[in-house]
Protein backbone atom coordinates (compact mmCIF):
# COMPACT_ATOMS: atom_id res chain seq x y z
CA UNK A 1 0.00 0.00 0.00
CA UNK A 2 2.95 2.53 0.65
CA UNK A 3 4.06 2.58 -3.01
CA UNK A 4 0.53 3.78 -3.76
CA UNK A 5 0.51 6.28 -1.01
CA UNK A 6 3.63 7.51 -2.51
CA UNK A 7 2.18 8.09 -5.81
CA UNK A 8 -1.37 9.64 -4.74
CA UNK A 9 1.40 12.27 -3.01
CA UNK A 10 3.35 12.26 -6.56
CA UNK A 11 0.32 12.98 -8.17
CA UNK A 12 -1.26 15.44 -5.72
CA UNK A 13 2.19 17.59 -6.29
CA UNK A 14 1.91 17.52 -10.04
CA UNK A 15 -1.53 19.08 -9.86
CA UNK A 16 -0.54 21.60 -7.60
CA UNK A 17 2.04 22.38 -9.42
CA UNK A 18 -0.07 22.47 -13.06
CA UNK A 19 -2.10 24.41 -11.42
CA UNK A 20 0.15 27.17 -10.08
CA UNK A 21 1.94 27.17 -13.93
CA UNK A 22 -1.72 28.14 -15.21
CA UNK A 23 -2.04 30.72 -12.64
CA UNK A 24 0.89 32.43 -13.61
CA UNK A 25 0.47 32.08 -17.76
CA UNK A 26 -2.99 33.85 -16.75
CA UNK A 27 -1.21 36.48 -15.25
CA UNK A 28 -1.47 40.01 -16.63
CA UNK A 29 1.85 41.28 -18.54
CA UNK A 30 3.59 44.21 -17.87
CA UNK A 31 3.49 47.24 -20.33
CA UNK A 32 6.33 49.11 -21.15
CA UNK A 33 6.98 52.71 -22.44
CA UNK A 34 8.90 53.43 -25.13
CA UNK A 35 10.61 57.31 -25.33
CA UNK A 36 9.47 58.48 -29.11
CA UNK A 37 10.77 61.93 -28.99
CA UNK A 38 12.89 64.40 -27.19
CA UNK A 39 13.07 67.47 -27.50
CA UNK A 40 14.93 70.41 -24.59
CA UNK A 41 16.44 68.21 -21.90
CA UNK A 42 14.28 65.85 -20.28
CA UNK A 43 15.03 62.99 -17.38
CA UNK A 44 14.17 59.54 -16.10
CA UNK A 45 14.16 57.44 -12.52
CA UNK A 46 13.84 54.04 -12.01
CA UNK A 47 12.51 52.96 -8.95
CA UNK A 48 12.51 56.60 -7.27
CA UNK A 49 15.98 56.34 -8.08
CA UNK A 50 18.49 58.80 -9.23
CA UNK A 51 17.57 60.72 -12.03
CA UNK A 52 19.03 60.38 -15.21
CA UNK A 53 19.32 62.01 -18.80
CA UNK A 54 16.64 60.41 -21.07
CA UNK A 55 17.51 59.27 -24.33
CA UNK A 56 14.87 58.37 -27.46
CA UNK A 57 14.66 54.75 -27.35
CA UNK A 58 14.74 54.16 -23.41
CA UNK A 59 12.12 52.05 -22.19
CA UNK A 60 10.21 52.49 -19.01
CA UNK A 61 8.49 50.05 -16.76
CA UNK A 62 6.25 50.78 -14.17
CA UNK A 63 7.43 52.86 -11.15
CA UNK A 64 9.48 54.98 -13.54
CA UNK A 65 9.22 59.06 -13.44
CA UNK A 66 9.79 61.50 -16.11
CA UNK A 67 10.06 64.86 -15.25
CA UNK A 68 10.54 67.91 -18.49
CA UNK A 69 12.69 70.66 -17.99
CA UNK A 70 11.58 73.97 -18.73
CA UNK A 71 10.80 74.68 -22.58
CA UNK A 72 11.27 70.99 -23.19
CA UNK A 73 8.92 67.61 -23.77
CA UNK A 74 9.09 64.32 -24.64
CA UNK A 75 6.61 61.71 -25.99
CA UNK A 76 6.22 58.35 -24.32
CA UNK A 77 5.23 55.45 -26.60
CA UNK A 78 2.38 53.10 -24.39
CA UNK A 79 1.62 50.48 -26.77
CA UNK A 80 -1.64 49.00 -25.90
CA UNK A 81 -1.57 51.27 -22.75
CA UNK A 82 -2.07 54.40 -24.98
CA UNK A 83 -0.93 54.91 -27.22
CA UNK A 84 0.79 58.17 -26.75
CA UNK A 85 1.35 60.63 -23.57
CA UNK A 86 3.22 63.62 -24.27
CA UNK A 87 5.12 65.11 -21.30
CA UNK A 88 5.57 68.87 -21.91
CA UNK A 89 7.33 71.73 -19.89
CA UNK A 90 8.08 71.41 -16.46
CA UNK A 91 6.06 68.40 -15.77
CA UNK A 92 7.09 65.41 -13.80
CA UNK A 93 4.98 62.38 -14.59
CA UNK A 94 4.95 58.92 -12.89
CA UNK A 95 3.95 55.66 -14.68
CA UNK A 96 2.15 53.60 -11.63
CA UNK A 97 0.68 50.75 -13.55
CA UNK A 98 1.56 49.20 -17.01
CA UNK A 99 -0.51 46.25 -17.49
CA UNK A 100 -2.03 43.79 -20.66
CA UNK A 101 -4.03 41.09 -20.20
CA UNK A 102 -4.49 38.87 -23.40
CA UNK A 103 -6.15 36.13 -22.11
CA UNK A 104 -9.96 36.72 -22.22
CA UNK A 105 -12.27 37.29 -25.83
CA UNK A 106 -10.45 41.22 -25.39
CA UNK A 107 -7.20 42.53 -24.30
CA UNK A 108 -7.75 44.42 -20.95
CA UNK A 109 -5.55 46.54 -20.07
CA UNK A 110 -4.89 49.02 -16.74
CA UNK A 111 -2.84 52.13 -16.98
CA UNK A 112 -2.30 54.40 -14.16
CA UNK A 113 -0.65 57.64 -14.33
CA UNK A 114 0.65 60.13 -11.34
CA UNK A 115 0.87 63.67 -12.55
CA UNK A 116 3.01 65.51 -9.41
CA UNK A 117 3.73 69.08 -11.52
CA UNK A 118 2.73 70.37 -14.99
CA UNK A 119 0.72 69.48 -18.02
CA UNK A 120 0.59 66.18 -19.99
CA UNK A 121 -1.45 65.92 -23.45
CA UNK A 122 -2.49 62.01 -24.88
CA UNK A 123 -4.78 60.05 -26.58
CA UNK A 124 -6.02 56.85 -25.75
CA UNK A 125 -8.15 54.38 -28.07
CA UNK A 126 -11.41 52.79 -27.59
CA UNK A 127 -11.17 50.19 -24.76
CA UNK A 128 -12.49 46.82 -23.82
CA UNK A 129 -15.29 47.41 -20.83
CA UNK A 130 -13.11 46.07 -18.64
CA UNK A 131 -10.24 47.99 -19.16
CA UNK A 132 -9.37 51.11 -17.03
CA UNK A 133 -7.10 54.50 -18.09
CA UNK A 134 -6.40 56.65 -15.17
CA UNK A 135 -4.53 60.04 -14.54
CA UNK A 136 -4.01 61.12 -10.97
CA UNK A 137 -3.24 64.55 -9.69
CA UNK A 138 -3.10 66.60 -6.51
CA UNK A 139 -6.68 67.08 -6.56
CA UNK A 140 -8.42 64.68 -9.06
CA UNK A 141 -8.46 61.37 -10.61
CA UNK A 142 -9.44 61.38 -14.60
CA UNK A 143 -11.13 58.03 -15.64
CA UNK A 144 -10.14 58.11 -19.53
CA UNK A 145 -11.59 56.10 -22.70
CA UNK A 146 -10.78 56.60 -25.93
CA UNK A 147 -10.07 60.38 -25.13
CA UNK A 148 -8.09 63.14 -26.39
CA UNK A 149 -7.12 64.99 -23.25
CA UNK A 150 -4.93 67.52 -21.88
CA UNK A 151 -5.03 67.31 -18.08
CA UNK A 152 -2.75 69.99 -15.75
CA UNK A 153 -1.74 69.24 -11.70
CA UNK A 154 -3.44 72.47 -11.15
CA UNK A 155 -6.74 70.96 -11.87
CA UNK A 156 -7.60 72.67 -15.17
CA UNK A 157 -8.49 69.72 -17.64
CA UNK A 158 -9.41 69.84 -21.63
CA UNK A 159 -11.46 67.26 -23.21
CA UNK A 160 -10.32 67.46 -27.08
CA UNK A 161 -12.63 63.86 -28.08
CA UNK A 162 -14.36 61.81 -26.14
CA UNK A 163 -15.25 61.98 -22.66
CA UNK A 164 -13.54 61.93 -19.23
CA UNK A 165 -15.09 60.86 -15.94
CA UNK A 166 -13.14 63.31 -13.21
CA UNK A 167 -13.19 62.91 -9.18
CA UNK A 168 -12.38 66.33 -7.64
CA UNK A 169 -11.57 66.23 -4.29
CA UNK A 170 -11.86 69.61 -2.66
CA UNK A 171 -8.79 70.33 -0.37
CA UNK A 172 -10.09 72.28 2.08
CA UNK A 173 -13.41 70.67 2.86
CA UNK A 174 -12.24 66.70 1.60
CA UNK A 175 -15.64 66.83 -0.10
CA UNK A 176 -15.27 64.86 -3.60
CA UNK A 177 -17.85 65.63 -6.56
CA UNK A 178 -17.97 63.72 -9.99
CA UNK A 179 -18.33 65.23 -13.27
CA UNK A 180 -18.75 63.99 -17.10
CA UNK A 181 -16.65 66.19 -19.31
CA UNK A 182 -17.63 66.10 -22.80
CA UNK A 183 -15.63 66.69 -26.23
CA UNK A 184 -14.95 69.96 -26.68
CA UNK A 185 -15.64 70.65 -23.28
CA UNK A 186 -13.14 71.92 -20.26
CA UNK A 187 -13.23 71.07 -16.00
CA UNK A 188 -12.09 74.29 -14.51
CA UNK A 189 -12.00 74.00 -10.27
CA UNK A 190 -12.83 76.50 -8.39
CA UNK A 191 -10.61 79.91 -7.99
CA UNK A 192 -10.42 79.71 -4.42
CA UNK A 193 -10.57 75.75 -3.20
CA UNK A 194 -10.41 77.05 0.02
CA UNK A 195 -14.26 77.59 0.32
CA UNK A 196 -15.00 74.86 1.28
CA UNK A 197 -18.77 75.30 -0.63
CA UNK A 198 -17.06 76.05 -4.07
CA UNK A 199 -17.53 73.87 -6.69
CA UNK A 200 -15.69 73.10 -9.69
CA UNK A 201 -17.15 74.67 -13.26
CA UNK A 202 -17.33 72.15 -16.63
CA UNK A 203 -17.01 74.67 -19.85
CA UNK A 204 -17.53 74.76 -23.23
CA UNK A 205 -13.96 75.36 -24.00
CA UNK A 206 -14.29 78.11 -26.65
CA UNK A 207 -16.02 79.64 -22.92
CA UNK A 208 -13.05 79.54 -21.11
CA UNK A 209 -12.25 83.00 -18.79
CA UNK A 210 -9.02 84.86 -19.99
CA UNK A 211 -6.79 83.55 -17.09
CA UNK A 212 -7.55 79.93 -18.34
CA UNK A 213 -5.06 78.52 -21.35
CA UNK A 214 -6.71 76.85 -24.13
CA UNK A 215 -5.64 73.61 -24.63
CA UNK A 216 -2.70 72.52 -27.04
CA UNK A 217 -2.64 69.48 -29.78
CA UNK A 218 -2.20 66.55 -28.91
CA UNK A 219 0.58 64.26 -30.18
CA UNK A 220 -0.19 61.69 -32.89
CA UNK A 221 -0.98 57.85 -32.17
CA UNK A 222 1.76 56.58 -33.88
CA UNK A 223 4.17 54.14 -33.39
CA UNK A 224 7.86 55.15 -32.30
CA UNK A 225 10.01 55.71 -35.26
CA UNK A 226 13.85 54.67 -35.24
CA UNK A 227 16.65 57.57 -34.75
CA UNK A 228 18.03 58.64 -38.21
CA UNK A 229 21.73 57.09 -38.46
CA UNK A 230 24.08 59.81 -37.29
CA UNK A 231 27.15 60.01 -40.13
CA UNK A 232 30.29 61.44 -38.54
CA UNK A 233 32.68 63.39 -41.26
CA UNK A 234 35.98 63.63 -39.86
CA UNK A 235 37.19 67.27 -40.05
CA UNK A 236 40.81 67.87 -41.27
CA UNK A 237 43.33 68.49 -38.82
CA UNK A 238 46.23 70.97 -39.12
CA UNK A 239 49.38 70.75 -37.83
CA UNK A 240 52.99 71.85 -37.97
CA UNK A 241 55.26 70.40 -39.94
CA UNK A 242 58.58 69.93 -38.02
CA UNK A 243 61.12 71.95 -39.65
CA UNK A 244 59.73 74.22 -41.87
CA UNK A 245 56.82 76.22 -39.32
CA UNK A 246 53.83 75.50 -41.72
CA UNK A 247 50.97 74.12 -41.08
CA UNK A 248 49.65 70.35 -43.45
CA UNK A 249 46.17 69.41 -43.87
CA UNK A 250 46.94 66.22 -42.36
CA UNK A 251 44.18 64.81 -44.10
CA UNK A 252 44.76 66.02 -47.92
CA UNK A 253 48.03 64.34 -47.37
CA UNK A 254 47.01 61.24 -46.58
CA UNK A 255 45.06 60.87 -49.22
CA UNK A 256 47.84 62.33 -51.65
CA UNK A 257 50.14 59.50 -49.83
CA UNK A 258 46.90 56.71 -50.40
CA UNK A 259 46.92 57.45 -54.07
CA UNK A 260 50.95 57.06 -54.52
Amino acid sequence: MKPVGSFTKWMACGVAVAGMLVSSSAQAAVGKAVVRAVRGTAEFSDQAGAWKPLKVGKVLGPGSSVRAGVSSQADLFLGENGPVVRVTSDTTLALNRLEIDRNGADVVIETMLDLKTGTILGNVKKLAAASKYEVKTPYTVCAIRGTEYQISADGVHHVITGSVMIAYTNPKSGAVTTHTVNEGQSFVPPVDPNVPTAVPQVLPTSQLPPTVAPPQAPPPPTAPTPEAPVTIVPEPVQFVSPGTGTEVNKTANAAAAKKQ
